[in-house]
Protein backbone atom coordinates (compact mmCIF):
# COMPACT_ATOMS: atom_id res chain seq x y z
CA UNK A 1 0.00 0.00 0.00
CA UNK A 2 2.78 2.41 0.92
CA UNK A 3 4.53 1.69 -2.40
CA UNK A 4 1.33 2.63 -4.25
CA UNK A 5 1.01 5.94 -2.38
CA UNK A 6 4.62 6.83 -3.07
CA UNK A 7 4.22 5.86 -6.74
CA UNK A 8 1.20 8.16 -7.08
CA UNK A 9 3.13 11.03 -5.51
CA UNK A 10 6.10 10.47 -7.81
CA UNK A 11 4.00 10.15 -10.99
CA UNK A 12 1.28 12.65 -10.09
CA UNK A 13 1.97 14.91 -13.10
CA UNK A 14 1.40 12.10 -15.59
CA UNK A 15 -1.62 10.85 -13.66
CA UNK A 16 -3.18 14.32 -13.73
CA UNK A 17 -2.54 14.53 -17.48
CA UNK A 18 -4.13 11.14 -18.18
CA UNK A 19 -7.12 11.86 -15.94
CA UNK A 20 -7.74 15.27 -17.53
CA UNK A 21 -7.58 13.81 -21.06
CA UNK A 22 -9.99 11.03 -20.05
CA UNK A 23 -12.28 13.62 -18.47
CA UNK A 24 -12.39 15.65 -21.67
CA UNK A 25 -13.21 12.54 -23.69
CA UNK A 26 -16.09 11.48 -21.43
CA UNK A 27 -17.35 15.05 -21.14
CA UNK A 28 -17.56 15.18 -24.93
CA UNK A 29 -19.34 11.81 -24.96
CA UNK A 30 -21.80 13.06 -22.33
CA UNK A 31 -22.53 16.20 -24.30
CA UNK A 32 -23.12 14.25 -27.53
CA UNK A 33 -25.32 11.69 -25.77
CA UNK A 34 -27.38 14.44 -24.16
CA UNK A 35 -27.83 16.21 -27.49
CA UNK A 36 -28.88 12.92 -29.06
CA UNK A 37 -31.37 12.38 -26.23
CA UNK A 38 -32.98 15.75 -26.81
CA UNK A 39 -33.43 14.96 -30.49
CA UNK A 40 -35.12 11.56 -30.04
CA UNK A 41 -38.79 10.98 -30.80
CA UNK A 42 -39.42 7.29 -30.36
CA UNK A 43 -39.22 5.43 -27.04
CA UNK A 44 -36.59 2.94 -28.24
CA UNK A 45 -34.30 5.73 -29.39
CA UNK A 46 -34.91 7.59 -26.13
CA UNK A 47 -33.97 4.53 -24.06
CA UNK A 48 -30.79 4.02 -26.07
CA UNK A 49 -29.80 7.70 -25.76
CA UNK A 50 -30.58 7.68 -22.04
CA UNK A 51 -28.32 4.67 -21.57
CA UNK A 52 -25.49 6.52 -23.32
CA UNK A 53 -26.00 9.55 -21.08
CA UNK A 54 -25.90 7.39 -17.94
CA UNK A 55 -22.72 5.54 -19.03
CA UNK A 56 -20.92 8.74 -20.02
CA UNK A 57 -21.98 10.45 -16.77
CA UNK A 58 -20.83 7.50 -14.67
CA UNK A 59 -17.42 7.42 -16.37
CA UNK A 60 -17.05 11.18 -15.96
CA UNK A 61 -17.86 10.82 -12.24
CA UNK A 62 -15.17 8.14 -11.92
CA UNK A 63 -12.66 10.41 -13.63
CA UNK A 64 -13.49 13.26 -11.22
CA UNK A 65 -13.17 10.86 -8.27
CA UNK A 66 -9.75 9.72 -9.56
CA UNK A 67 -8.67 13.34 -9.88
CA UNK A 68 -9.72 14.12 -6.31
CA UNK A 69 -8.12 10.93 -4.95
CA UNK A 70 -4.83 11.68 -6.70
CA UNK A 71 -4.80 15.20 -5.28
CA UNK A 72 -5.49 14.01 -1.72
CA UNK A 73 -2.87 11.25 -1.89
CA UNK A 74 -0.15 13.41 -3.46
CA UNK A 75 -0.82 16.40 -1.18
CA UNK A 76 -1.56 14.81 2.19
CA UNK A 77 -1.26 11.02 2.44
CA UNK A 78 2.07 10.42 0.70
CA UNK A 79 4.03 13.29 2.33
CA UNK A 80 2.81 12.12 5.74
CA UNK A 81 3.95 8.59 4.92
CA UNK A 82 7.36 9.85 3.75
CA UNK A 83 7.86 11.81 6.95
CA UNK A 84 6.97 8.84 9.13
CA UNK A 85 8.80 5.92 7.52
CA UNK A 86 11.27 7.22 4.95
CA UNK A 87 13.10 10.07 6.61
CA UNK A 88 16.75 9.73 7.43
CA UNK A 89 17.26 9.07 11.10
CA UNK A 90 18.59 12.24 12.69
CA UNK A 91 19.60 12.18 16.35
CA UNK A 92 17.93 14.79 18.53
CA UNK A 93 20.79 16.92 19.76
CA UNK A 94 20.51 20.17 21.69
CA UNK A 95 22.14 23.02 19.81
CA UNK A 96 22.99 24.53 23.18
CA UNK A 97 25.31 21.66 24.02
CA UNK A 98 28.79 22.98 24.77
CA UNK A 99 31.75 20.62 24.52
CA UNK A 100 34.01 20.47 27.52
CA UNK A 101 37.18 22.53 27.23
CA UNK A 102 40.44 20.65 27.37
CA UNK A 103 43.07 23.03 28.64
CA UNK A 104 46.80 22.76 27.98
CA UNK A 105 46.49 19.88 25.56
CA UNK A 106 49.91 18.72 24.44
CA UNK A 107 51.44 16.41 21.87
CA UNK A 108 51.88 13.81 24.61
CA UNK A 109 48.15 13.91 25.31
CA UNK A 110 47.49 13.27 21.68
CA UNK A 111 49.86 10.33 21.49
CA UNK A 112 48.53 8.83 24.72
CA UNK A 113 44.87 9.24 23.79
CA UNK A 114 42.68 6.13 24.05
CA UNK A 115 42.79 4.20 20.75
CA UNK A 116 39.69 4.89 18.68
CA UNK A 117 37.56 2.80 16.36
CA UNK A 118 39.21 2.69 12.96
CA UNK A 119 36.10 1.70 10.97
CA UNK A 120 35.85 3.62 7.68
CA UNK A 121 33.46 6.56 7.49
CA UNK A 122 30.77 6.49 4.80
CA UNK A 123 31.32 9.78 2.96
CA UNK A 124 29.06 8.98 -0.01
CA UNK A 125 26.57 11.60 1.18
CA UNK A 126 29.17 14.25 0.29
CA UNK A 127 28.61 13.49 -3.40
CA UNK A 128 25.33 15.43 -3.22
CA UNK A 129 26.24 18.97 -4.40
CA UNK A 130 23.21 20.39 -2.57
CA UNK A 131 24.29 19.11 0.86
CA UNK A 132 28.06 18.73 1.08
CA UNK A 133 31.22 19.84 2.86
CA UNK A 134 33.97 21.01 0.50
CA UNK A 135 36.54 22.03 3.12
CA UNK A 136 37.96 20.43 5.20
CA UNK A 137 38.08 17.15 3.29
CA UNK A 138 37.78 13.60 4.55
CA UNK A 139 41.03 12.60 6.25
CA UNK A 140 42.33 16.16 6.76
CA UNK A 141 44.32 17.18 9.82
CA UNK A 142 43.08 20.32 11.60
CA UNK A 143 43.82 22.40 14.66
CA UNK A 144 42.51 25.60 16.24
CA UNK A 145 39.55 27.45 14.71
CA UNK A 146 38.59 26.18 11.25
CA UNK A 147 36.03 27.37 8.73
CA UNK A 148 33.61 24.80 7.32
CA UNK A 149 32.86 25.41 3.65
CA UNK A 150 30.23 23.74 1.50
CA UNK A 151 26.59 23.85 0.43
CA UNK A 152 23.22 23.37 2.15
CA UNK A 153 20.46 23.97 -0.34
CA UNK A 154 18.25 20.92 -0.88
CA UNK A 155 14.77 21.13 -2.40
CA UNK A 156 12.29 22.56 0.15
CA UNK A 157 15.22 23.54 2.39
CA UNK A 158 14.34 24.21 6.02
CA UNK A 159 17.37 23.72 8.25
CA UNK A 160 20.95 22.51 8.42
CA UNK A 161 23.33 21.64 11.23
CA UNK A 162 26.96 20.60 11.56
CA UNK A 163 27.82 17.96 14.15
CA UNK A 164 30.83 16.01 15.38
CA UNK A 165 31.56 13.02 17.58
CA UNK A 166 34.58 11.04 18.65
CA UNK A 167 35.02 7.47 17.45
CA UNK A 168 34.51 5.92 20.87
CA UNK A 169 31.67 3.35 20.94
CA UNK A 170 29.41 5.42 23.20
CA UNK A 171 29.99 8.77 21.46
CA UNK A 172 26.98 10.88 20.51
CA UNK A 173 26.66 13.62 17.91
CA UNK A 174 27.14 17.14 19.27
CA UNK A 175 26.03 20.23 17.33
CA UNK A 176 28.62 22.82 16.36
CA UNK A 177 26.53 25.27 14.36
CA UNK A 178 23.22 25.45 12.52
CA UNK A 179 21.29 27.68 10.15
CA UNK A 180 17.85 28.28 8.69
CA UNK A 181 19.08 30.04 5.54
CA UNK A 182 20.29 28.03 2.53
CA UNK A 183 23.98 28.21 1.63
CA UNK A 184 25.07 28.27 -2.03
CA UNK A 185 21.65 29.12 -3.47
CA UNK A 186 22.82 29.73 -7.04
CA UNK A 187 26.59 29.20 -7.37
CA UNK A 188 29.02 27.71 -4.90
CA UNK A 189 32.47 29.19 -4.39
CA UNK A 190 35.18 28.64 -1.83
CA UNK A 191 33.81 31.57 0.18
CA UNK A 192 30.54 29.79 1.06
CA UNK A 193 30.82 29.30 4.83
CA UNK A 194 28.57 26.87 6.68
CA UNK A 195 30.05 27.60 10.08
CA UNK A 196 33.21 27.58 12.20
CA UNK A 197 34.58 25.11 14.72
CA UNK A 198 37.10 25.68 17.48
CA UNK A 199 38.79 22.29 17.54
CA UNK A 200 40.87 23.33 20.55
CA UNK A 201 37.76 22.64 22.67
CA UNK A 202 38.09 18.88 22.17
CA UNK A 203 40.72 16.30 23.02
CA UNK A 204 43.13 15.73 20.12
CA UNK A 205 42.30 12.60 18.17
CA UNK A 206 40.09 11.28 15.37
CA UNK A 207 36.58 12.66 14.96
CA UNK A 208 33.65 12.10 12.66
CA UNK A 209 32.18 15.29 11.32
CA UNK A 210 28.91 15.64 9.38
CA UNK A 211 26.47 18.04 7.71
CA UNK A 212 22.74 17.28 8.02
CA UNK A 213 20.25 19.22 5.84
CA UNK A 214 16.48 18.76 6.31
CA UNK A 215 13.20 19.86 4.75
CA UNK A 216 10.12 21.07 6.69
CA UNK A 217 8.92 17.46 7.16
CA UNK A 218 12.22 16.41 8.74
CA UNK A 219 13.34 14.44 5.68
CA UNK A 220 17.04 14.59 4.91
CA UNK A 221 19.37 13.20 2.25
CA UNK A 222 22.25 11.01 3.39
CA UNK A 223 24.41 13.27 5.60
CA UNK A 224 27.83 14.33 4.34
CA UNK A 225 30.14 12.62 6.85
CA UNK A 226 33.93 12.98 6.95
CA UNK A 227 36.71 12.01 9.33
CA UNK A 228 39.13 14.59 10.73
CA UNK A 229 42.26 14.30 12.84
CA UNK A 230 42.48 17.05 15.44
CA UNK A 231 45.96 18.09 16.57
CA UNK A 232 46.77 20.16 19.65
CA UNK A 233 46.56 23.88 19.01
CA UNK A 234 49.86 25.71 18.85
Amino acid sequence: MSELLLFIEDKQTWIYLIVVVAGLIYLRSLFRAYRELRGTIFNLERERATSKVVRAGAMLALVVAALIATFLIATFASPALSASILQTAIPTVSLLTTPSVIENASEEDFVAATPLNQLPTDSSGCLNPEATITDPLDGDTVSGVIQILGAANIRYFAFYKIEYRSESPDAVWQAISAGTEPVCETWCTETEVLGTWDSSLVTPGLYEFRLVVTDPEGNAPLPCTIKLRVLPSQ
